[in-house]
Parts: structure tokens; sequence; C-alpha cells
């Protein structure tokens, strides 16, 4: 399957790197091209020299730069013919309706990924334009597998999303980082108290999976009567912790709502 990227950052490398594998070629572009080096010597990846390029021999392609230069691509797009190819954006506030307007394409599907889905263990949201058939959407679903879960969901929803998608590893590494400074606090290493912490986080997600249980359920499990745990729950409840994160994600909500 011949697959194009559009901008080679953050986001496009990503999604290079985690859709690589023989059965696909790779058409890329990038405004600085000394981030397209490491890919020169890659047999099933093509640099090319125009976005025109990219788009004629590519069935699908990723529009993955800056904000600043997504209606700049459009714009270049909107010139070339439709044939067969579908875009697909990445970019956080372009509606599916807006892309179509300014790219004059109706093969358009918006995505939004997340950093972890370099290893396979995101949720990537996804929305089609209307005119797009059922079994192009599988086949564009079953493209994006290697990133981890793909969930079609309904462009309103999609800011919500993001805040716990995108966003969400900024705020979980906040909180893991505010248990190992604690846990630095009373005595352990750095690195002791890292391993731990990363341990019981990953433990304690896949046990509240596999049993099944509501997450007070799990509280309580582990909170004995005028004990240690239910102590430092009274403690957190007592500095408002849960409301301050529910304040951060609907700040956050908020802020992207505005962009």
């Amino acid at each position: 399957m011949n697959i194009g990227i559009i901008g080679v950052g953050n986001i496009g490398s990503m999604l290079l790197e985690t859709l690589q594998n023989e059965e696909h070629t790779f058409h890329i572009i990038n405004r600085t091209r000394s981030k397209l080096k490491k890919y020169e010597k890659i047999e099933n990846i093509k640099i090319c020299k125009s976005i025109k390029d990219v788009y004629k021999n590519s069935k699908y392609i990723f529009v993955s730069v800056k904000p600043q230069h997504i209606d700049e691509v459009f714009k270049e797009i909107s010139e070339l013919e439709e044939d067969g190819n579908y875009i697909i954006s990445t970019a956080a506030g372009k509606e599916i309706n807006e892309i179509s307007e300014k790219s004059k394409k109706n093969n358009v599907v918006r995505i939004m990924p997340t950093v972890i889905s370099k290893i396979g263990k995101g949720v990537t949201a996804i929305a089609f334009h209307e005119t797009i058939i059922r079994d192009e959407k599988k086949e564009i679903i079953e493209l994006l597998k290697p990133l981890g879960k793909v969930l079609e969901l309904e462009e309103e929803k999609f800011d919500a999303f993001t805040i716990l998608n995108s966003s969400g590893p900024a705020f979980v590494a906040f909180i893991l980082e505010s248990f190992i400074e604690g846990a630095i606090n009373i005595g352990l290493h750095a690195d002791t108290a890292k391993e731990i912490v990363l341990k019981t986080f990953e433990g304690t997600i896949k046990f509240l999976e596999k049993e099944n249980i509501e997450l007070s359920e799990l509280k309580y499990k582990v909170s004995s009567p005028a004990g240690v745990t239910i102590k430092g729950l009274y403690e957190l409840e007592q500095k408002g912790t849960k409301g301050a994160i529910m304040k951060a994600v609907y700040e956050s909500y908020l802020k992207n709502k505005e962009l």
C-alpha cells in the first residue's frame, strides 16, 4: 500500500515509524529537510520534493504539519485532482467540513493519536467524511491498528477525547512524579521509587481490568479501619486533590476549544 506523510515532525515521524512494515511504501515530505535524513537509506521510504509528488503517489495521505502551515498545505492539495486517495488529518481543532472545504476534497478522515500510540498502547479517535463507504472505513481502521485501539467517535467529542488521550499522558506523568518524589521524601532512592511506583500503577490497572471492579471497591479493599491507607486518602480529600485534577481537565478542555 502506498502511504503519504506530509510533515514528519513529532506526530508524522511517530506515524511513519509505527506503521512502517514491508507491505507499505511511504512517500514523505517535510519543510525542514534535515529531519528526513535518517530515512534516506530505507528502501520502502521515498523522500519527495513536493506535496504534489506525495499526493499523486499515495492512496492515504497523512497531513501532520504545524498549525501555522496547515491551511497552506490544504490550498496546495485543493489544486490537485482527487483520484481515489484519502486525506487523513491529525490537526487538532480542524473539523472534517473545514478540511474538505479548504482542500476541495471529500475523502477526508480526521484522527487523533497520542504519544503513547508509538508503542501500540494508545487510543486513536477517528471520524470520517459522510461520503466514505464502509469498506474504506474498515481498510483505514486496519491500517491504523499498529497505533493501538482505534475508536470511531463523533467529531463533537474530539475536544474531550483530546484532553484525556493527548494531554492525559502529561497529567499521568505529573501524578507519577508526585508519588516518586513522595517516596524519596520518606527515604527511598529515586530509581527504586520510580520502579515501585510504575509497577504499582501498571499492576493496579491490570487488576482493575481483570477483576472488573469499581474504583471505589478497590479503595475499600485496601483500606483498613483507622489504618494508614484511609489516612492518606483522607489527606488527599482534605487537600482537594480530586477537584484539582477535575479542574485541570476542564481548563484544558476550554483551552482546546479556543484553538
